[in-house]
């Protein structure tokens, strides 16, 4: 659902339009809840701050946005053979929002103890990916399935181009390289080194590879051709 906001404040501008995540407005919500509207990477508001598309005040509903990114999975919604995507930037080898297909599931059960004495069994669930040697403890928080858009995107570009969902099968891989928008991404830690009065004795660029772009590889080489933009080429990738 899509909303336009009539008064602008810090975070939001007038008559832009913003998606929304949860409407409590059917006057069922008894607390303070009742009248609110959360937009999706902005907090919550009034929903006497916005109107439909057409201009209209907010319906007297609840609603709750179907996001199937954020759904968390069990071990059983999976199989040999899915691909999932990596939620997250724990992994040190994987990459967040890249493609791994399932090379094998496991499930070991073990007998554990506790504080009282008293025993009890645990059944370990491991997953284990295409490319990736060792197996990982299965989150339903750190991966997700494919959304049918993704799932129909791979079909039609699989029989229109011949070609297969780019599915990371190594883990020597740099996860800058993999980054949707590497020089936007490079520009990101420039900002913040600029911004740390703790640099010491290194520069902007040699700070931001040791404290800030560690985690994801990056080298002052990543840097050269962005040194050598011009400001107004810089603010044009950045907007």
């Amino acid at each position: 659902m899509i909303v336009i906001c009539k008064k602008a404040n810090k975070r939001l501008i007038k008559g832009c339009r913003y998606e929304v995540d949860s409407i409590w407005n059917n006057g069922s919500s008894q607390s303070w809840l009742d009248g609110k509207i959360q937009l999706v990477g902005f907090g919550r508001y009034s929903v006497d701050n916005f109107t439909d598309t057409d201009g209209n005040p907010i319906q007297k509903i609840n609603y709750k946005r179907q996001n199937e990114t954020t759904r968390v999975i069990s071990f059983d919604d999976v199989k040999v053979g899915d691909i999932l995507v990596c939620n997250t930037d724990h992994y040190k080898t994987m990459i967040k929002d890249g493609l791994y297909k399932i090379e094998d599931l496991k499930e070991v059960e073990h007998e554990r103890v506790t504080w009282s004495k008293q025993k009890y069994k645990f059944t370990e669930k491991t997953i284990k990916f295409e490319g990736i040697k060792r197996y990982l403890k299965f989150s339903g928080w750190y991966f997700r399935k494919l959304t049918p858009e993704e799932s129909r995107e791979i079909s039609l570009n699989t029989v229109l181009n011949n070609e297969g969902p780019d599915i990371i099968t190594t883990k020597d891989i740099r996860k800058i390289d993999m980054a949707p928008n590497k020089e936007k991404l490079l520009m990101d830690i420039l900002s913040k080194s600029i911004l740390d009065n703790s640099r010491h004795h290194l520069s902007v660029v040699g700070w931001g590879c040791e404290k800030i772009g560690t985690k994801i590889g990056v080298k002052e080489s990543d840097f050269e051709d962005i040194l050598n933009m011009s400001l107004r080429d810089i603010l044009d990738k950045i907007g």
